[in-house]
């Protein structure tokens, strides 16, 4: 019997927490050993949500058959939320744990080449020229987990700071789902022929071709590298930190094991985390 993911995502949260406060208790131990040392480890914990930029890209045919052409580039606004945890063990750097669910989306589209195709009529006969286009849109949802290590840049004061941050990912790839459609654009009086009796809509001007179906050969999981920069607010005599910033996640395998199929994303990310 398969493990659900909720009780993955909670397993590990836990050990992160866990190995977060051993780090500080050990870190205690071994700071200030003389008295001469002010700065005392510390673990915070708090919760961190953004929005992102999907930059889908290489070359891949969902359906088979010369009619379904290559989608090459493809776009979406997604988002993530989770919790993170930073364990401060010296003034200038930190390592920062986060598990975060996440939605990539995309969408792509191709025009197909256009063709002269001949309309009959009794009356009047004419050669008109049909403009289809093809559609694939994508949901493709994970958890992630991350360790990053973060070193402070710049201290404008002690409430204020640049840092930079990078470190590895690995996501838990929980669906990926595919609804891709044709559209006949041109002429507007015009309607597909269905041999193969598929849905269709807009009075016959789409033919559905897959909704809300199984990507196939779905890679169970992905891995990435993530760095950027972060700045650091201090409140309530730095008890709370604000974190706005911004991420570059990059790609390291395809999202599907049988097509050039790559997956980067812009990160626009909060966090505020609590000294425990």
């Amino acid at each position: 019997m398969a493990v659900k993911p909720v009780r993955i995502t909670a397993a590990i949260l836990l050990l992160v927490l866990g190995a977060a406060r051993l780090a500080a208790q050990q870190g205690a131990a071994l700071s200030n050993p003389l008295g001469d040392d002010r700065f005392k480890t510390r673990v915070l914990i708090g919760p961190v949500g953004g929005i992102d930029i999907n930059s889908h890209s290489g070359g891949f045919r969902v359906l088979p058959g010369v009619d379904c052409p290559y989608f090459t580039d493809g776009s979406g606004w997604g988002y993530l939320f989770g919790l993170t945890a930073e364990i401060q063990t010296a003034r200038t750097w930190s390592i920062i744990p986060r598990i975060t669910y996440e939605s990539r989306p995309g969408h792509f589209q191709q025009r197909l080449a256009d063709a002269q195709v001949y309309v009959p009529d009794s009356v009047n006969p004419q050669v008109v020229t049909e403009g289809v286009s093809a559609t694939s849109d994508i949901t493709f949802k994970f958890i992630n987990m991350e360790v990053m290590y973060s070193q402070q840049l710049i201290e404008v004061s002690p409430r204020f700071r640049i840092s930079a941050a990078a470190g590895p990912c690995v996501g838990y790839v929980l669906s990926g789902k595919i609804t891709q459609v044709q559209d006949l654009e041109e002429p507007l009086n015009a309607q597909f022929v269905n041999p193969d009796g598929l849905p269709t809509e807009n009075n016959n001007r789409r033919l559905i071709y897959a909704r809300d179906q199984k990507i196939s050969g779905l890679a169970p999981f992905r891995f990435s590298l993530k760095g950027g920069l972060a700045v650091e607010l201090g409140l309530f005599h730095n008890d709370w930190i604000l974190y706005p910033g911004i991420y570059f996640d990059y790609g390291l395998n395809q999202v599907t094991r049988n097509e050039n199929w790559n997956l980067n994303t812009l990160i626009f990310q909060l966090e505020l985390r609590h000294a425990l």
